[in-house]
């Protein structure tokens, strides 16, 4: 019984096999023919115009980002008068 799986799935392999080398050559064969040569083709760029709504984005995302090196620099200027204080 066992011989006889053995012997089913040893060709069952084989022939997975034969399937994946031919398979492979015919596409290396189709692979080989020249590339079309196509002429590329510069786009103008686009300039980006933000939308109101992302004005506002961006505006609030300014505010926040100058609040919080405000508060950076005051932390900064605390630890300094903390360590002149402590030598």
């Amino acid at each position: 019984m066992r011989k006889q799986q053995y012997e089913a799935s040893a060709k069952i392999a084989m022939v997975a096999l034969i399937g994946i080398v031919l398979s492979l050559t015919v596409n290396i064969a189709i692979g080989k023919h020249e590339p079309v040569a196509q002429e590329a083709v510069a786009q103008e760029p686009v300039i980006w115009v933000p939308t109101p709504l992302e004005q506002r984005k961006m505006d609030s995302l300014y505010s926040i980002d100058a609040a919080t090196k405000s508060d950076i620099d005051s932390i900064r200027s605390m630890i300094d008068n903390i360590l002149d204080k402590l030598e």
